[in-house]
C-alpha cells in the first residue's frame, strides 16, 4: 500500500506526463483555429491555460508534499537512517 506522500508523488508524475502530452504538436493543433479570444488567438489562450493550471497544481501537489507530516524516519543519501557516527 502506498503511503499518501508516495500517491502525492504518483500525482506529480501524471501532472508531469499530463502537461507533457497536451502541449505537444498533435494536441496543440486542434486549438490553432481562426478564434480570437480577448485580441489573443485560441492557440496562445490554450497553451496559457494548460501551462497555468499547470503550474497552480503542481505548486498545491508540491505544498501537499511539504506539509506531510515527519514521522520521525530521517534516513541519509543511502536510505540507511541518520546517525551521529
Amino acid at each position: 500500500m502506498l503511503t499518501s506522500e508516495g500517491r502525492l508523488a504518483d500525482r506529480a508524475l501524471v501532472l508531469t506526463v499530463a502537461t507533457f502530452i497536451l502541449l505537444t504538436p498533435p494536441i496543440v493543433t486542434i486549438f490553432d483555429v481562426p478564434v480570437v479570444i480577448f485580441g489573443l488567438p485560441l492557440l496562445h489562450v490554450a497553451c496559457f491555460v494548460v501551462w497555468l493550471v499547470a503550474i497552480a497544481l503542481g505548486g498545491w501537489l508540491a505544498s501537499r508534499l511539504v506539509a506531510q507530516p515527519d514521522d520521525g524516519r530521517t534516513t541519509g543519501a543511502t536510505g540507511e537512517p541518520a546517525g551521529d557516527g
